[in-house]
């Protein structure tokens, strides 16, 4: 019994300092974040359906996890060493009530006087989870919540992996661009 006692206390702890740990990379990094889902998406069930704005949704997963307290909203003004563009895409399988989660996630730094060129994009990941879960439109809200916090967890162990060269420094000028291709109906694959 105490040795049992012993081992939930030392994961507790290991769990802790990891979570230290990968805090630490992602305050040294120097990001930002840019959610490239602007409009509305909807999750379905038989006679029934939840619609939810991605972006303002993630914004909030973001805000709520101190992993993330020093990533900054993609802005113009905003000097960075990188940024990162989070495309999530959340489905619902009714038959086996499972809610399915996709992060997309790409790593722009500025490497090139053009803005589109490929060179700058150092890093591309998909990141998937799911979770049993029965639709209801009341709670919906919370599981989409709880799917995007899952997804930006996984996201921040993975961050460490990547190669960010502090010599290019990038501006959110990138994702004034994102913006006016997403308002628009030219779709360039971000």
């Amino acid at each position: 019994m105490a040795n049992k006692m012993a081992n939930k206390y030392l994961k507790k702890i290991i769990l802790f300092i990891s979570s230290l740990f990968i805090s630490s990379i992602l305050s040294a990094a120097n990001l930002q974040y840019y959610v490239n889902q602007s409009s509305k998406q909807s999750l379905n069930a038989p006679y029934n359906y939840y619609t939810y704005q991605p972006s303002s949704m993630m914004d909030k997963a973001i805000e709520n996890l101190p992993t993330y307290s020093n990533v900054t909203k993609c802005a113009t003004g905003n000097i960075t060493n990188a940024i990162i563009i989070l495309k999530p895409i959340l489905s619902y399988q009714a038959q086996s009530t499972i809610l399915y989660g996709d992060l997309h996630v790409k790593v722009y730094q500025t490497r090139s006087n053009n803005e589109t060129n490929p060179d700058n994009f150092i890093k591309k990941m998909k990141i998937s989870l799911w979770k049993v879960v029965n639709f209801d439109k009341v709670v919906m809200d919370h599981y989409v919540n709880e799917m995007y916090t899952s997804l930006l967890k996984k996201l921040a162990s993975e961050i460490d992996t990547i190669k960010i060269n502090e010599n290019y420094p990038t501006n959110g000028s990138y994702c004034d661009l994102l913006s006016t291709i997403n308002k628009s109906s030219i779709n360039l694959n971000y």
